[in-house]
């Protein structure tokens, strides 16, 4: 049997583009086993390994140190990278001596990758310029769309019937699905729901939950905010106070969305998902606890933990932030503001002013679905990298 070996890393990766390319595999009939392979990751939530295990045609998923024993098959293997370092990539296809595609958008590791999948025309530019030959590139799109159905599909009256939502518009909560994120995203949406309730009472709040979501790790937030919640160790719906309730969506997360006159989103790869669905955003980034948010390289290497070392994070953090014009994905595929972001330190009472700008004009929240029609939404990335990997296979 031939073994296709996927690398991937946070729960945006696994869910974003791991689910939408076994998908695609398993609809194209390639008699073909698939291993999962978790990556290190300073956004892992620990449940990528479970949410992977569910996807069609996942025979296992293993750490990257188990794939490295690997035993030798009968079949030819290849190993597809979505997301991570390229290191690690490069790691297996060496210990294993199996050829290496990725998806990615820079040109590295030139000297080793068989095959690269690209997600735009900006990265496809960056391969011509570094002389990267046709035959070994393919411009597919951005497989994060591939993770969400038309919107037509969406049933949002039956989504609405199925929680008992009677008010006029929904507000989507999205706390994330980094565990950093989520132990506080989870309450500090849970006040703002709280504050617009008593605002709007013809707009009810819920919170789509991500399937690589910790329950623990959950629950303990809730239970460090002193919030109540119903459905004991599975939250079901969260009680702030006052009589408002925030039901968690654990099924139908894009009915939900799609159901939602505004959603509300940290930054991460729900943002694309949100605008492919034409869905008014409002990008918020508290930066409240700046140190504990990951950082790629060696920045994500430094400890919060020593007092020192904390207020060092903190200012990377928000010297980083300083450099970056933009960090929602519609935004930096537009390379302009198709959606308003707020980055800064953030109370509820703070983010609630600036979703009560959005609450009160119709055209504003209609002027950022019409910017999304201009922007490259196509699906179809994960078929077109499924086509090649039979190709490899079936040569």
């Amino acid at each position: 049997m031939n073994t296709l070996f996927i690398l991937s890393n946070s729960p945006g990766e696994v869910s974003g583009w791991m689910g939408p390319v076994t998908k695609a595999l398993a609809e194209s009939r390639l008699e073909l086993s698939i291993t999962g392979v978790t990556l290190p990751c300073p956004y892992a939530s620990g449940m990528e390994a479970g949410s992977a295990r569910l996807m069609p045609g996942v025979a296992d998923v293993v750490r990257l140190r188990e794939a490295m024993r690997a035993a030798p098959s009968e079949g030819r293997r290849l190993i597809l990278q979505l997301g991570g370092d390229p290191m690690y990539g490069w790691a297996l296809s060496m210990k294993l001596r199996a050829p290496w595609m990725i998806y990615t958008a820079r040109p590295r590791w030139r000297g080793r990758v068989r095959h690269y999948f690209i997600p735009d025309e900006f990265a496809q530019r960056r391969f011509e310029k570094a002389g990267v030959a046709a035959d070994r590139r393919s411009l597919v799109g951005n497989l994060i769309l591939d993770s969400v159905p038309e919107r037509s599909s969406c049933r949002a009256e039956e989504f609405r019937r199925r929680y008992g939502i009677a008010a006029e518009h929904i507000i989507c909560f999205m706390p994330g699905s980094r565990p950093f994120e989520y132990e506080l995203g989870f309450a500090f949406y849970s006040e703002c729901a709280r504050i617009l309730h008593k605002k709007y009472p013809d707009w009810q709040a819920v919170f789509p939950v991500a399937p690589t979501v910790d329950e623990a790790c959950l629950r303990s937030g809730l239970e460090k905010a002193g919030l109540k919640w119903r459905g004991g160790e599975h939250v079901e719906e969260i009680l702030p106070d006052d009589g408002c309730r925030v039901p968690l969506v654990r099924s139908g997360q894009y009915e939900a969305i799609a159901a939602a006159s505004l959603a509300v989103a940290f930054p991460g790869t729900n943002n694309l998902q949100i605008a492919s669905l034409g869905v008014p955003l409002l990008m918020i980034a508290p930066l409240n606890q700046a140190e504990n948010i990951p950082l790629d390289g060696l920045a994500g290497a430094i400890s919060p933990s020593a007092p020192g070392l904390r207020l060092l994070k903190k200012r990377l953090v928000f010297w980083y932030n300083s450099k970056e014009n933009y960090v929602s994905l519609p935004n930096r595929l537009a390379g302009r503001p198709v959606l308003p972001e707020r980055r800064e330190i953030m109370t509820p009472e703070s983010a609630c002013y600036y979703i009560s700008e959005l609450i009160e004009s119709p055209e504003r929240r209609r002027g950022i679905a019409e910017e999304y029609a201009k922007l490259n939404l196509r699906r179809g990335a994960s078929a077109k990298i499924a086509e090649k990997i039979g190709e490899f296979f079936r040569a």
